[in-house]
């Protein structure tokens, strides 16, 4: 298991990154303007250069995040910003798994709890599958956005398998499959690396919070007497 960093070291690396590359950023910045600094060059020029410099700037922004995270953790005494489906979005307090938590992570987070419980667990994950394509512009790959043979829009719902009863587990607790079968609308698919790839590039499906979604994994599987970890699920594609 890796090392936890160490808080300070991880903050003095971020000050220094962010130092090193505005310095950078005003070097160029400069190189459009006049002794007074004032922008003397050509426009175009010097907006290409801001825009690069943004771009750079937005992609640290996300590194340093993903970095003070793992140094520190999510606040578990206030809740933070989860984003659903249809940009809504839900305040989550990390490592609470109530009303509000659950909602979040079966519309529009469904597929980020999965994944965090299958990292714990070492449970299998599954989709639920429309079998009937939606065939509408705005939510179907129309051919172009397929894995598996299943169209973006098919992708309706993920849950990770509890293996000694096959019981599908996501953020509403767990879910006998056949009482899934019976009602006659979705496949149970095993997710293939193919599938997780669609989910992850395809825009349709919200970036997974994942560090969120680990905070309630503990939670989720003692409200379900579960072990931590477990044999790989049992087979349960219909």
């Amino acid at each position: 298991m890796p090392a936890t960093p160490d808080p300070r070291s991880v903050v003095h690396q971020i000050l220094a990154d962010y130092r090193q590359m505005a310095a950078r950023h005003h070097a160029a910045l400069k190189e459009h303007c006049d002794v007074e600094g004032v922008m003397d060059g050509e426009f175009d020029a010097y907006e290409e250069t801001r825009r690069v410099a943004a771009l750079e700037a937005d992609e640290k922004l996300d590194t340093f995040i993903q970095l003070l995270t793992d140094a520190f953790g999510l606040p578990d005494d206030r809740p933070v910003t989860v984003l659903g489906a249809d940009g809504v979005e839900f305040q989550v307090t990390p490592g609470r798994l109530d009303e509000t938590a659950r909602t979040a992570f079966t519309e529009g987070q469904c597929h980020a709890l999965a994944r965090a419980v299958a990292e714990t667990t070492g449970w299998d994950t599954v989709v639920l599958a429309d079998r009937e394509c939606a065939d509408e512009y705005d939510s179907c790959g129309m051919g172009d956005a397929v894995a598996d043979g299943l169209c973006i829009c098919q992708l309706s719902h993920l849950a990770a398998v509890r293996p000694h009863d096959g019981h599908l587990i996501d953020a509403d607790g767990a879910r006998d499959p056949q009482d899934v079968r019976a009602e006659e609308r979705f496949d149970i698919v095993p997710m293939s690396p193919a599938l997780w790839k669609l989910i992850d590039t395809h825009p349709t499906w919200r970036d997974a919070d994942m560090p969120v979604a680990r905070s309630l994994v503990g939670p989720l599987l003692d409200s379900l007497g579960s072990p931590s970890t477990g044999a790989k699920a049992v087979e349960v594609a219909a």
